[in-house]
């Protein structure tokens, strides 16, 4: 019965059976799991929108206390200068237009001091001898009796009363011009000297309706804002379009009856109906709560899109699926395998082995193509390694041929003769000394030489330089033992010595000292020139354009990495005002003498 089911199900051909299983058990398995985490995608994307819209109310909540801090500030500010203090307490001692032009300038100067806010604060002053300040054009004008009258003035006048009094549904006295807003944030505040006494009331007053718009507008185009009070109804809307639905002001009028806590966390929830995810935060201040509104089809606008894609690719994917399944059924699949896996073992082996070429037609020629690549790719490699190995010896030479013109020697020999001749011994010892030094520098052959050889071609430099300028810099050499036959690249400490000649004396004549030491750390061998010269800072500054660029340090460093090739190399300088150390560092080779005594 089982077998008479399973066999009128399954396809009868092979390459049926290979479809219907790949429809069921891979690509249905994979849909179904992509709608999955499609939904578990949207939940996340919830939450973290939830998440994120409390931010950003905690945001709003944080700025507007923040515009409470700064009416606070100033009327600390107002309090406590002395100028205001006075012109308050004894106005009698300005005339009123000296006198309203001091109160305004008082008031110009503290909205300056907050400019940066983008907050502006509307003052209001009273004394307590029938004058009345303001910061700003009145919708009337001003009377002192009409203002001493009002409740705030009243309340602050309370003994026993309260110095600050805030008011977040204040009458907007101000005229349409500068705030068509309704509503204001005021602080009253009773202003006192230092002994305690009241000399003015003062209403500070702040556009929370404007300040509310313009951070609604900076919080992004993701959605609406709203401030609602306790009841849910709405009070500001960032979007004259929108609304705050019923349920969500249910929701919150039951929170309100509940006594909600500012400090509790923002809540969020979904209206089904309008398909909106809603965030609110209360506000103790405006005894109200700030509201987020961003609709589900914003929040999830990627998701769907991504749906989409993932469904167009699916049906395209299947339909490639049915198309290669009869394809790759026919006979071609079972050699195709074979000739894989020769190839993989050529390819381990490094493409060292070639495929046997047996068989026939397409097989046989991609076998011979496959063997001709392989060649290819072995003569290329070997032409490549052939070229820079000549690249590497082209460049040192190159290094090397900065400092060798082979016509020197033969004119050099030449002045040494006539000098000799004539008795003119310091040119004579000059030319000895430059001979020494050219003739190292003609031998290509040798691109190592000892480390006591070297010391001999910079004593022969030093003493043409001593002789040229005259200065008394006294060479030290602290070289040990078999150091002496240390082997490293020609030029490579003369140029060290000469830079603390140029930069660390100059061209004075002054005593000075240059010391050159060798140390063995297996497996290197450290070389230091120490200097007691000017240092490197102070050379800067007393610097001169040079006739032909400076090219001995990165020659160095480009010998090092030549010769030493994969080996640990290095230069480095430390220089201070009381002179410049400079250490390199190679592999330590030895060139011992075989025959005992010998002195090369």
């Amino acid at each position: 019965m089982l077998k008479r089911l399973y066999l009128r199900l399954t396809p009868e051909t092979f390459k049926n059976r290979i479809l219907f299983a790949f429809l069921l058990f891979l690509l249905l398995p994979i849909a179904l799991l992509v709608v999955y985490n499609f939904k578990g995608t949207e939940a996340v994307l919830q939450d973290n929108a939830a998440k994120k819209n409390a931010e950003q109310l905690e945001g709003f909540k944080s700025g507007f206390v923040d515009l409470m801090s700064l009416v606070m500030k100033t009327g600390l500010l107002l309090e406590q200068d002395a100028t205001l203090r006075g012109a308050m307490e004894d106005p009698d001692q300005y005339d009123a237009i000296a006198r309203k032009r001091l109160v305004e300038n008082k008031f110009a100067g503290i909205e300056n001091t907050f400019f940066m806010t983008g907050a502006t604060v509307y003052y209001t002053l009273i004394d307590l001898h029938g004058h009345a300040y303001t910061s700003f054009m009145p919708k009337s004008a001003l009377n002192y009796n009409e203002l001493s009258g009002e409740a705030w003035v009243k309340q602050l006048k309370e003994k026993g009363g309260d110095r600050y009094i805030w008011n977040p549904r204040d009458e907007n006295v101000v005229i349409r011009e500068s705030t068509a807003s309704t509503r204001m944030l005021s602080l009253y505040e009773l202003l006192r000297d230092d002994a305690l006494k009241p000399f003015a009331y003062g209403r500070l007053s702040i556009d929370y309706e404007e300040w509310f718009y313009r951070t609604a507008q900076d919080g992004g185009q993701e959605g609406a804002y709203f401030l609602v009070n306790d009841s849910g109804g709405t009070l500001l809307a960032s979007d004259e379009r929108e609304r705050v639905s019923g349920t969500v002001a249910e929701a919150i009028e039951r929170a309100s009856s509940l006594g909600g806590d500012e400090s509790a966390p923002a809540t969020s929830i979904v209206d089904e109906k309008e398909q909106a995810l809603y965030t609110y935060s209360r506000i103790r201040e405006l005894n109200g709560y700030f509201v987020k509104k961003v609709p589900l089809s914003l929040l999830f606008k990627e998701i769907d899109k991504q749906k989409q894609r993932f469904f167009v690719g699916f049906a395209g994917i299947l339909l490639l699926f049915v198309l290669l399944t009869y394809f790759l059924s026919s006979t071609i699949t079972g050699p195709l395998k074979l000739f894989q896996k020769k190839m993989d073992s050529s390819v381990k082996a490094n493409l060292k082995v070639k495929l046997p070429e047996h068989g026939r037609g397409e097989i046989l020629a991609l076998t011979r193509s496959f063997n001709a690549m392989i060649d290819d790719i072995n003569g290329l490699l070997v032409r490549l390694k052939l070229e820079e190995q000549q690249k590497q010896y082209v460049r040192f030479q190159v290094l090397l041929s900065q400092m060798n013109p082979h016509f020197l020697l033969n004119t050099l020999n030449t002045i040494k003769s006539i000098a000799l001749d004539k008795d003119e011994d310091d040119i004579y010892d000059i030319c000895v000394a430059l001979g020494t030094i050219l003739e190292t520098t003609l031998n290509t052959e040798v691109d190592l030489i000892r480390l006591k050889d070297e010391l001999v071609l910079i004593d022969a430099y030093m003493d043409i330089q001593r002789r040229r300028f005259g200065h008394g810099i006294e060479m030290r050499y602290d070289v040990a033992g078999e150091l002496g036959y240390a082997l490293l690249p020609k030029f490579s400490l003369q140029p060290l010595v000469e830079n603390a000649l140029l930069h660390g004396f100059g061209q004075s004549v002054k005593e000075g000292r240059i010391v050159i030491k060798a140390t063995a750390r297996e497996p290197h061998l450290y070389l230091e020139v120490v200097d007691d010269g000017m240092g490197l800072e102070s050379a800067a500054e007393r610097k001169t354009a040079r006739k032909r660029k400076s090219i001995g340090l990165q020659n160095i460093r480009e010998s090092l990495e030549l010769l030493f090739k994969y080996q640990s190399t290095g230069l480095t300088i430390d220089s201070t005002d009381a002179g410049t150390r400079v250490v390199m560092h190679m592999p330590l080779l030895l060139s011992t003498p075989y025959a005992k005594g010998e002195d090369r």
